[in-house]
């Protein structure tokens, strides 16, 4: 695929009509959809629903979520009627980071143990990646493209364009479901420990110069 060619001919599309044109043109065992139940999540969910009714959607659940992701996973697993595969660490490497505090001593460590590796193994029969990153989110994503190479992947971001209002929008016309905790202050949302209130990701890793958990940066 040239990259440079593809980004030109989605840039003019929405996010749902970006989304059709890569299930119409490449195999769907090819696409690789992950998901944080986050804040904005959603908007993302509600339009593979609508796309690719029963593509699987792989959530990592590091056994750190709040109470609020992991019902607010379930409610949208329902009212979408989403497939949804849970990835997870091997069990022994997860109870190192419990019984040793790994996200306060060593919060990349964490991360890699609980989410990039796990990630790592279900990524290798996979062509492209669909996440729901923004450009708005922080510095790191705001000059990401559609597709963007990763190492073995190409990344596509249908929603990198959005902005917050528009996500907002998108939630209202739709009548989707919003997470529980950002009525509370809670803009971005990951695991507890590392997780604070603030606009935008400013409360992932707070007090920190962390601002990725290394999925996609």
């Amino acid at each position: 695929m040239n990259l440079q060619e593809a980004n030109e001919e989605y840039s003019s599309k929405t996010p749902e009509e970006r989304l059709k044109m890569l299930f119409q043109n490449h195999p769907s065992s090819d696409i690789l959809v992950t998901s944080s139940f986050g804040t904005s999540s959603v908007v993302l969910l509600h339009m593979i629903s609508r796309v690719a009714p029963e593509h699987p959607i792989h959530f990592i659940d590091t056994t750190f979520h709040f109470d609020e992701t992991l019902d607010f996973k379930d409610r949208l697993i329902r009212q979408l009627n989403l497939n949804v595969v849970n990835v997870k660490a091997r069990s022994n490497k997860n109870k190192f980071t419990h019984d040793n505090k790994t996200w306060k001593y060593n919060p990349d460590l964490c991360c890699y143990i609980n989410k990039v590796e796990p990630l790592d193994q279900v990524k290798k029969p996979f062509k492209f990646w669909i996440s729901g990153l923004m450009a708005h989110q922080n510095d790191s994503r705001k000059d990401m493209d559609i597709f963007q190479r990763k190492g073995e992947l190409i990344k596509f971001h249908p929603l990198i364009d959005l902005s917050p209002s528009d996500v907002a929008l998108y939630q209202l016309l739709h009548e989707l479901p919003i997470h529980p905790l950002a009525g509370q202050g809670y803009s971005s949302i990951g695991c507890f420990h590392c997780t604070k209130k603030g606009a935008g990701r400013s409360g992932r890793w707070a007090d920190t110069t962390k601002t990725e958990c290394g999925l996609h940066a």
